[in-house]
């Protein structure tokens, strides 16, 4: 934009100016979850920088790319400082707004000035081949409107982009979304000093400023719709890999239960020969051997001694199955689990949360197990708290205390957050909290869910 020279320009300019530090500020604060400190704070330090820089473009008269990247670090710098998320999501966020706005003001702007241009020309009956300054502060003031509605549009759209992904995701989208946003500004540059489309003669200045505009136009359109597609393309496919992650370990806990489910058939259908050698086994005092086959009848119908019983017989197979996992793999187990009889959260949401904070637990002991000698643990506990069921999961970990816990895959085992993703999606359903945390050797994951009815009313 332009510095204003008279008195309805600076208006222009401070109206524009404020409107687009607002819905900056507003976008950054939905994206990134801050409070209104940091929004009011980035909102302050944002407009008096961008006054700044624009000061500085118009008495050095420098290149406007110089200005377009003076502004893409001020934006960068601002959100690292002000907001407190993870490194990679902030950066992906002021990459998104500053490619958003771009584009977006570049499509308009350029919209807006062919329409300006062809209604002058036949309004004027081709006498007139510039449009009016006064015609050119509507245009502006057109591009700031539409500039800032779209971006306030695109912020509940983009949540899902953001919310909950790994380090490399974030990465991933920023690297190409910032090569288009250097693309725009070096069209912007180019269009600046009036080289962006020449007809080399054959047309005339009308003819020339409606190929610029509109080739801009085009640009800026194609542009849109490509990082459109990427963006919400590449967060459909990763939705659909939890759905898919969600699925398995779905199946994986049914078989499960089935197979526990079969034991006890299996055990109740031999009762009856069972108990006619158990007598004879006290009858002839044989105490010894009626102590091994009593072991064994409860080792075959999955009722050892130490099982948890959580009042939920899906709960209690699959604790049952990863204490046997952990056990063999020489784990110290520890479980307090009691499931609130009235509660609202189905099993199956039960199992996605506790079966991937189980799998997390068994994994960082294994690696615990192949870098020292101590012997790892796992406590686990889930009650009622204060209306709300609590379930957390301690265990040792090689990690050190103050890690970023980030959401990752099997094959990189240098990472703890497999399947977090899955049980904050599942918590989410019930409006619950996730919380994990590393402290002195402990990795410590805590869910809390609201047992209230009208909480989780309709998700059930």
């Amino acid at each position: 934009m332009k510095m204003a020279t008279d008195s309805p320009d600076v208006l222009l300019s401070l109206i524009c100016e404020l409107g687009y530090v607002w819905c900056a500020s507003r976008f950054l604060r939905r994206q990134l979850h801050g409070s209104s400190l940091e929004s009011t704070g980035f909102a302050g330090f944002f407009f008096f920088g961008r006054g700044i820089l624009m000061w500085f473009l118009e008495r050095s008269k420098v290149p406007y790319i110089l200005y377009a990247l003076g502004h893409h670090l001020l934006t960068f710098i601002l959100v690292m400082a002000w907001f407190r998320e993870k490194r990679g999501k902030k950066l992906l966020a002021a990459v998104l707004l500053e490619t958003m706005t771009r584009l977006i003001w570049n499509f308009s702007e350029s919209f807006w000035s062919c329409a300006g241009l062809i209604l002058f020309h036949r309004v004027t009956g081709g006498r007139q081949i510039t449009v009016s300054i006064w015609t050119d502060r509507v245009i502006v003031l057109l591009t700031c409107t539409a500039g800032v509605t779209a971006v306030v549009r695109l912020s509940e759209l983009l949540v899902p982009v953001l919310e909950d992904k790994r380090e490399s995701w974030y990465h991933f989208l920023t690297v190409p979304l910032g090569c288009i946003t250097l693309l725009m500004d070096v069209a912007d540059w180019a269009a600046s000093n009036g080289i962006l489309v020449q007809a080399w003669g054959r047309y005339g200045l009308y003819e020339n400023q409606l190929f610029s505009h509109g080739a801009m136009c085009l640009f800026s359109g194609l542009a849109m719709v490509s990082s459109g597609f990427f963006v919400f393309g590449m967060e459909r496919i990763d939705r659909e890999e939890r759905l898919r992650e969600q699925y398995c370990s779905q199946v994986a806990y049914y078989q499960m239960l089935e197979e526990q489910y079969s034991r006890m058939e299996r055990l109740r259908h031999d009762m009856k020969n069972h108990m006619i050698a158990l007598n004879h086994l006290v009858q002839k005092q044989k105490w010894e051997q009626t102590a091994d086959y009593v072991r064994e009848m409860k080792k075959a119908g999955c009722v050892e001694e130490g099982e948890e019983a959580t009042g939920s017989l899906v709960m209690d197979a699959l604790l049952y199955h990863k204490r046997q996992q952990a056990e063999g793999r020489g784990i110290c187990w520890e479980c307090d689990a009691r499931l609130p009889a009235d509660t609202p959260v189905r099993e199956i949401d039960l199992c996605i949360i506790a079966g991937n904070m189980l799998d997390n637990a068994v994994e960082a002991c294994a690696r615990l197990q192949e870098k020292s000698a101590e012997q790892p643990f796992i406590h686990i506990y889930m009650g009622n708290v204060k209306r709300c069921l609590l379930l957390e999961v301690q265990n040792s970990t090689d990690l050190p205390e103050g890690e970023e816990i980030d959401r990752s895959r099997k094959e990189d085992a240098k990472r703890h957050g497999l399947g977090l993703s899955n049980i904050r999606a599942a918590a989410a359903r019930y409006h619950g909290t996730v919380h994990v945390e590393i402290e002195k050797g402990v990795f410590v994951a805590s869910v809390l869910l609201p047992l209230c009815q009208e909480t989780s009313a309709g998700r059930i």
